[in-house]
C-alpha cells in the first residue's frame, strides 16, 4: 500500500466545505501502483484559539481506489475532535481481477509470497470479490520542528472463494500479506520527522524515520519494516502535490528479510472548497 503521509492539510475554515484528496503512487519490492481518490463533505466542530481546537472537523464521503489488480469503493467517515487526533472508518467492496495472471493466489502456509515465487504461479491467479470494514485512529504531535505520528488500522476482511479452493489462505496483494478467507488485519505505523522547511507560505520539507508492522491474525503472517521518509511540497498552491518517498527494510517477514527494501513514492493533492451560505 502507498502511504500518503501528511499531505496538504485542510484549511482551518469555520464553515462546511467540500474536501478532496487525490493520490497517485507506486512501489517496488513488491511492485505495485495505486490511484486513490477520497472526497468528503466536512463540517467544523468546536473551534478556538487553543492549539488543539484550530482545525477540528467531522466528514462523510466516499473512497475509490484502483490498482492493476483490484478496485475498492465504499463510504468513509472521518472525525477529528482535537487537532492531534483523528479517526477514519471505511467500509469497502473489493474486486480483484486476474490481469495477466496476477490475481489472488491460493496459499497453504504464510510463506512463499516473494515476487519470484508468485510469478512462477501466475496461472493459479483468480478473480474474486470481498468486503472490508476498517478503523484507523491516528495521533499527530508537533514540537517545534519535530513531528511525531502513530496510526493503527484494524481491518475485518472477508474474501469470497468462487472456485471452492481447499487452500486455507490466499495472498492479498494490496497489503502484501497471506491472509485467511475471513481474517482480521492489524497495521501500525509510527515515525518521527524533522521539519527542514515549514510549509504554509513556504515550501515544505520533512525527513525522518518510520516503522510499520502488519499482521494477519487468522493466517499468522507478519511483516515488520523500518526505514526512512522524505516528504516535500515544492510549492505553496493546492495544485502543487506533496511528494512522499519511503525506503523500508524488512526486519520480520517470512520471505523478504535481507532482500531489497520496499520502495514507495506517492504524489498527493488536497483541496478544500468552502460552501457559502448562498449554496455556491
Amino acid at each position: 500500500m502507498i502511504l500518503a503521509l501528511f499531505a496538504t492539510s485542510s484549511l482551518a475554515m469555520d464553515a462546511p466545505s467540500w474536501w478532496l484528496r487525490q493520490s497517485v503512487g507506486g512501489g517496488l519490492f513488491p511492485e505495485g501502483a495505486l490511484l486513490d481518490t477520497r472526497g468528503q463533505y466536512r463540517v467544523p466542530l468546536h473551534r478556538s484559539a487553543s492549539r488543539v481546537f484550530k482545525d477540528t472537523y467531522a466528514g462523510a464521503g466516499l473512497r475509490v481506489a484502483f490498482s492493476p489488480i483490484n478496485a475498492e469503493v465504499g463510504p468513509r467517515l472521518s472525525i477529528s475532535p482535537i487537532d492531534v487526533f483523528d479517526l477514519e472508518v471505511q467500509a469497502s467492496y473489493l474486486g480483484y481481477y486476474s490481469w495477466g495472471g496476477r490475481g489472488l493466489l491460493p496459499f497453504d502456509a504464510p510463506s512463499g509470497k516473494d515476487t519470484d515465487a508468485r510469478k512462477a504461479r501466475e496461472a493459479e491467479g483468480f478473480s474474486a470479490s470481498g468486503l472490508l470494514v476498517a478503523a484507523t485512529p491516528t495521533i499527530k504531535l508537533k514540537f517545534g520542528p519535530i513531528v511525531v505520528f502513530d496510526a493503527c488500522t484494524f481491518t475485518a476482511l472477508h474474501l469470497e472463494n468462487p472456485l471452492g479452493l481447499a487452500s486455507p489462505y490466499l495472498y492479498e496483494p494490496t497489503r502484501d500479506l497471506v491472509v485467511a478467507w475471513d481474517d482480521v488485519l492489524v497495521e501500525n505505523q509510527g515515525g518521527v520527522l524533522y521539519e527542514v522547511l515549514p510549509g504554509g507560505q513556504k515550501p515544505l520539507l520533512r525527513i525522518g524515520a518510520t516503522v510499520r508492522d502488519r499482521m494477519a491474525l487468522g493466517s499468522g503472517d507478519r511483516s515488520l519494516v523500518a526505514g526512512g521518509i522524505v516528504s516535500f511540497k515544492p510549492g505553496t498552491t493546492p495544485a502543487v502535490p506533496t511528494i512522499n518517498v519511503l525506503a523500508l527494510f524488512y526486519l520480520i517477514d517470512a520471505d523478504r528479510v535481507g532482500t531489497a527494501p520496499n520502495l514507495q513514492a506517492a504524489a498527493t493533492w488536497s483541496f478544500d472548497k468552502p460552501i457559502r451560505s448562498g449554496g455556491g
